[in-house]
């Protein structure tokens, strides 16, 4: 049975009328997307709830985040990762090291693709979802190996080795 406190924030993010109705509005314009001027802050609630994107200007839906959310952290990392969470989101940064990697890792294949290449502001966006400082969480990620940024500092992919 799925940890329906994974649901929550997708939920919430959801249940603002406006909001709804700018998630509707992603969806329907597909691969186009919509200008990320046109959602204003719906845009970045949705961001920080994982169920949009932001490629290239665009706002692209993220109708996964609910088979994502429905994958319980407990069943993806056992549950020394579980407990790092409430609500979808992080509770505390673990200190030692092999717990913070594990966390890693399972950020990393929750919230990337292999081959896609994400600017800062897509990433920043996939981290919110999980824990406010985003700059911390992804440079963690950099340094601990599991996204590379290109030489010109613009983009960022998973590292093939992951």
């Amino acid at each position: 049975m799925p940890d329906i406190a994974q649901l929550a924030p997708l939920a919430s993010a959801l249940a603002d009328h406006d909001r709804l109705q700018a998630f509707a509005r992603v969806v329907l314009a597909g691969e186009d997307g919509v200008d990320a001027a046109e959602l204003g802050a719906h845009g970045a609630r949705l961001g920080q709830a994982g169920l949009v994107t932001l490629r290239e200007g665009r706002v692209h839906a993220r109708t996964e985040a609910f088979a994502d959310a429905l994958r319980s952290p407990a069943r993806a990392e056992g549950s020394e990762v579980a407990q790092l969470f409430k609500d979808g989101r992080l509770t505390e940064m673990p200190v030692k090291p092999a717990r913070r990697l594990a966390l890693l890792a399972h950020l990393t294949e929750r919230a990337f693709e292999r081959g896609v290449a994400y600017s800062e502001p897509e990433v920043n966006i996939a981290l919110k979802q999980y824990w406010d400082d985003c700059a911390a969480l992804r440079r963690y990620l950099v340094e601990n190996g599991f996204l590379v940024r290109s030489a010109d500092g613009t983009a960022y992919r998973v590292a093939a080795s992951r």
